[in-house]
């Protein structure tokens, strides 16, 4: 087992919502209460604190964070239960400040909560333009992309696509990160006398349409919701790779026909090993080659799998004796 080095000074009795790294994982982002703190790795692979970081009103609690591309510069979108804010790093001779630049629209924000949001890459939509989208999801089964009009000014930002659905809450998402098309996965939480589960919705933009559609339901969930979704990097396969962190681990490698439909592939290969996979799982980050998957559990550990004709569990790391 592998030790963490890594430790986040928090105050006591601030809780940690989220954690996110920039995309040469330079920088980190990680949220607490109120604020959000921006950590640096130097050149001795050390992670140091930056002086500067972004204090909201002392009402809002933040919930979720997520870098844009860095063609777009130090951008974060940071949401709380009801509100959405984009922020940007600008440096001076004086040093640097975060600046919030908008808060985009939301559709009735009293009535709803944020469950999560993600910028895209570079690329998605029509003709997969190098634009910043947006999308993020609520507990009242809504999806919304919004498309900021200038990148250079961050204010303006116009609705592509909103998706509503009363059967069950959404709980995560995530961009699929390849560029030979734009695809959004969307995990579920329904509660039923027979207990929780949830499922994988599809959502893709048809480019002969020329909008975002709804798509195919990728897989489902007992005993257990929906924690987090993660697609893999697509270095030149002809698949689609999805994990999906609920009461036990998934990974489903998929096609997608002409009609949407969800045609799922290498399914003796993608068997994850049962004996280590008996912990609940909740937040999942693949490799830059998608070879390797990084999951945390319930019992607090950091598991890293790997596929050899199936996947398992080549190391497991304990974060300084702390729950993950």
């Amino acid at each position: 087992m592998l030790q963490s080095n890594i430790l986040l000074d928090q105050s006591p009795g601030h809780c940690i919502k989220d954690v996110a790294v920039n995309w040469h994982g330079t920088k980190m982002a990680v949220c607490s209460n109120n604020s959000v703190i921006i950590w640096s790795m130097n050149c001795q692979q050390k992670w140091i604190k930056e002086d500067v970081g972004i204090e909201l009103d002392k009402l809002k609690t933040v919930q979720r964070i997520s870098w844009a591309h860095p063609e777009f510069g130090q951008v974060l979108a940071v949401s709380t239960l009801n509100e959405i804010s984009i922020w940007e790093y600008r440096s001076s001779d004086c040093g640097g400040q975060w600046f919030n630049r908008t808060t985009p629209p939301i559709s009735e924000p009293r009535h709803l909560v944020i469950k999560d949001v993600r910028f895209s890459p570079s690329y998605s939509g029509m003709g997969r333009s190098r634009a910043l989208d947006l999308a993020y999801c609520t507990d009242s089964g809504q999806l919304k992309i919004l498309r900021c009009k200038d990148a250079r000014l961050l204010k303006d930002w116009e609705t592509v696509k909103e998706f509503s659905q009363c059967k069950d809450a959404f709980t995560c998402l995530a961009w699929n990160v390849t560029s030979t098309c734009s695809m959004i996965a969307v995990g579920t939480a329904e509660s039923s006398a027979k207990g929780a589960r949830g499922e994988v919705k599809l959502y893709q933009f048809d480019e002969s349409k020329n909008e975002w559609v709804s798509g195919d339901m990728v897989a489902k969930t007992y005993n257990s919701q929906v924690h987090d979704v993660a697609f893999a990097p697509n270095p030149g396969r002809s698949f689609h790779t999805l994990a999906i962190a609920a009461a036990e681990l998934q990974i489903i490698d998929f096609k997608v026909t002409d009609h949407l439909k969800v045609k799922t592939v290498n399914q003796d290969q993608n068997k994850v090993d049962h004996e280590q996979n008996r912990v609940e799982v909740w937040k999942l980050s693949w490799s830059s080659l998608g070879t390797t998957l990084c999951a945390t559990g319930d019992d607090g550990l950091i598991r890293l799998w790997k596929n050899n004709n199936r996947w398992e569990c080549t190391k497991t790391i304990k974060w300084n004796g702390m729950a993950v």
